[in-house]
């Protein structure tokens, strides 16, 4: 068995979906008066997280978060046939198929994961998919890690998290485990010595693991 294993984040960094879930957000603030700009709602939504954004919104403007997110839901989801795969998505993914190592998903998405992943044909990659309706912590709460890293028998030195945020490097610190940032272009992510790598294109994730391909083959 393969000593290598990847897991991954989705929104972001498998998932070309932030201009979907910017725009959705963008119409469910609107729909309680909230006006602000597309660019300001994407930089929030990568520096920190949905849960802490609309937390901030709550405080600021006294409404509820938990109102906001039901209804960002829907609008949201009414979207997740239009989502398409990042550039070298499936060609990264096929790349460590076709070496034996195994990739898991650990995402806050919700409910649409599935039905996401098999419309862009990236559901049969994974050995495993965590998501937000799973139970876990959210990130950085390396749980969820912890127990794919437990269940599937990982070495923690050969497993890495790709994410698209500092939150996901976060995580996989907090689990003991390398950690990739995916900086495609126009991300507001800002490396903090945290990460193991930065990329900026997932077909460079095939040239970090060059130590163990002859070993994966053998």
């Amino acid at each position: 068995m393969s000593k290598t294993a990847f897991i991954w984040d989705l929104d972001g960094t498998l998932l070309d979906s932030y201009g979907i879930i910017v725009s959705s957000l963008y119409k469910t603030l609107l729909e309680f008066n909230i006006s602000l700009e597309k660019e300001e709602i994407h930089k929030e939504l990568i520096t920190s997280s949905l849960g802490v954004y609309l937390s901030k919104i709550e405080r600021e403007k006294g409404i509820s978060s938990d109102v906001i997110k039901k209804r960002f839901t829907q609008i949201n989801d009414g979207q997740k046939l239009n989502i398409k795969a990042m550039k070298n998505a499936a060609e990264i993914l096929d790349f460590l198929k076709n070496r034996d190592i195994p990739n898991y998903v650990f995402t806050h998405k919700g409910k649409t994961t599935e039905a996401v992943l098999k419309n862009i044909g990236l559901y049969d990659f994974f050995g495993e998919i965590i998501t937000g309706n799973d139970g876990f912590p959210k990130k950085p709460d390396p749980s969820a890690l912890n127990y794919l890293i437990q269940k599937h028998e990982l070495e923690k030195s050969r497993t890495y998290y790709v994410g698209d945020r500092t939150l996901d490097i976060a995580c996989a610190k907090n689990a003991g485990i390398r950690s990739i940032l995916y900086l495609p272009e126009g991300s507001f992510a800002i490396p903090n010595g945290e990460e193991t790598y930065v990329v900026k294109d997932l077909l460079e994730i095939s040239q970090i693991i060059p130590e163990d391909r002859d070993e994966n083959n053998e």
